[in-house]
């Protein structure tokens, strides 16, 4: 794929310019607990012709939110040069719980939010359509059209990093659930009556298993007086690591990152096993930070998981790593704008 660019710099005639602007465009956003990403996506080839990226906090009320989603696609208006009359409309993935029929985002804990409409709002604003769904769905969605997941009918897409959460194929297309929330695989259970979550359960895949619950086991071999090549690195006061720290760790031998990275992974490998044996799905396709900066994980979730799966649903197996990165989420939110069947 492309790296994103300035839409003059690759469109050379104003002629293919109005032609691609008049079918093609459409605005993705990402909006998560640490960032809103917004592009400018061609949603046929899944180019991107423009990239912004802004950090978030923990929101006060509903108009903050529209502020901070205004603020950004406004900004990558600026830099792109686009009309944004000219497009198909804005596709929004957000973090949390949301009612994609009436566009509201029902519960975002890492947002500090709940109850708020969006794509009214938004809508009215810019006077064009607006879509709304859940950040892990749309990032899926993008691996389906042009990434990892090009011509799989079924596949399990998992991104790992502070928290652990997933989309799902079926027969090609969105599998949902009937309530709308299917996929929340970081909020299986792997120990029963372990450590508690913060969806308020016990035991969750997401504290053993995330980035997050590394941070915590190589705290806890700190504070016993184990050395640590990064112990400057951690946030102390949230458990915060960045994925290419824990590499760097990695490659100088840091016997207890080493160790908390391979614990957390083998979880991984017990929730992927079980998920596998339950819908057998022909591909399982693992992303996030964590998965593209440390092979140790993606490596030892693999054997593990291969350990564990039935060997009848192992036989069609295929275990990959992501294609899009951090643009999957932008590019699968465009998607939004294309009609797509969800079951």
């Amino acid at each position: 794929m492309s790296k994103p660019c300035k839409i003059s710099s690759w469109i050379e005639s104003g002629y293919l310019l109005k032609s691609l602007i008049m079918t093609n465009l459409a605005i993705g956003v990402d909006f998560g607990g640490t960032k809103i990403a917004c592009g400018v996506v061609d949603i046929k080839s899944g180019r991107l012709v423009g990239t912004t990226k802004k950090k978030t906090r923990v929101l006060g009320d509903e108009k903050d939110v529209w502020q901070r989603l205004q603020s950004a696609v406004d900004e990558l208006l600026a830099e792109t040069n686009v009309d944004i009359k000219d497009t198909l409309g804005i596709g929004i993935g957000s973090a949390g719980m949301i009612d994609r029929k009436k566009g509201l985002l029902l519960l975002a804990p890492n947002l500090g939010v709940s109850q708020v409409p969006i794509t009214e709002p938004i809508s009215n604003h810019y006077a064009i359509p607006c879509r709304l769904g859940n950040d892990l769905e749309v990032a899926t969605l993008g691996e389906l059209e042009f990434g990892a997941g090009r011509q799989c009918h079924s596949f399990v897409c998992i991104f790992v990093g502070t928290g652990i959460g997933s989309g799902i194929i079926c027969d090609g297309v969105p599998y949902l659930g009937a309530t709308g929330t299917a996929g929340e695989i970081g909020h299986t259970i792997v120990v029963p009556d372990g450590r508690k979550c913060g969806c308020g359960g016990s035991g969750c895949l997401e504290t053993y298993a995330s980035r997050t619950a590394i941070a915590k086991e190589i705290l806890s071999g700190i504070e016993k007086g184990l050395d640590c090549t990064i112990s400057d690195k951690i946030d102390l006061s949230k458990g915060i690591i960045r994925s290419k720290a824990l590499a760097s760790a990695v490659e100088m031998g840091d016997e207890l990152v080493i160790g908390a990275i391979t614990k957390a992974a083998r979880y991984m490998g017990i929730g992927l096993a079980s998920l596998v044996n339950f819908y057998n799905p022909q591909r399982i396709i693992l992303g996030g930070g964590l998965i593209e900066a440390v092979e140790l994980y993606f490596n030892t979730a693999i054997r593990e998981t291969r350990q564990r799966v039935l060997s009848v649903p192992a036989r069609k197996l295929d275990i990959v790593k992501a294609e899009l990165g951090d643009f999957a989420g932008i590019i699968g939110a465009a998607m939004l704008m294309k009609n797509h069947k969800q079951t």
